[in-house]
């Protein structure tokens, strides 16, 4: 084994035992049977990456990213409900149905 595959190794086992403490072992290992050519113990330890292990890496990645957003809207439902509609949206979040400043300005000129 390479030593890149190795400190793959070390690294996944480090972040499924994360994962496992985070969303539970039923979802860390739902999630770690979809990624091809892994192969992980039942204690979190990985045992294989396959041939290639940075694409083994990188679909781990791409398998656990896809819970990011779901979970931390979930585990926010309970305060942005408490704050209500006063949250107004920071730069980084879309602004739905808010015309441009581009649209604004078109609609003054044709006012």
């Amino acid at each position: 084994m390479s030593d890149a595959a190795q400190l793959y190794q070390k690294l996944l086992t480090d972040t499924i035992r994360k994962q496992i403490i985070i969303l539970g072992p039923q979802i860390t290992f739902l999630k770690i049977h979809n990624i091809p050519n892994l192969a992980v113990t039942n204690d979190g330890v990985v045992a294989s990456l396959g041939a290639k292990p940075e694409e083994t890496v990188t679909r781990f990645i791409e398998e656990f990213r896809e819970l990011s957003a779901p979970l931390v809207r979930k585990t926010m439902q309970p305060l942005l409900n408490a704050i209500g509609p006063s949250v107004t949206p920071t730069p980084s979040q879309p602004q739905v149905n808010q015309p441009s400043q581009t649209q604004q300005q078109n609609q003054e000129i044709k006012s």
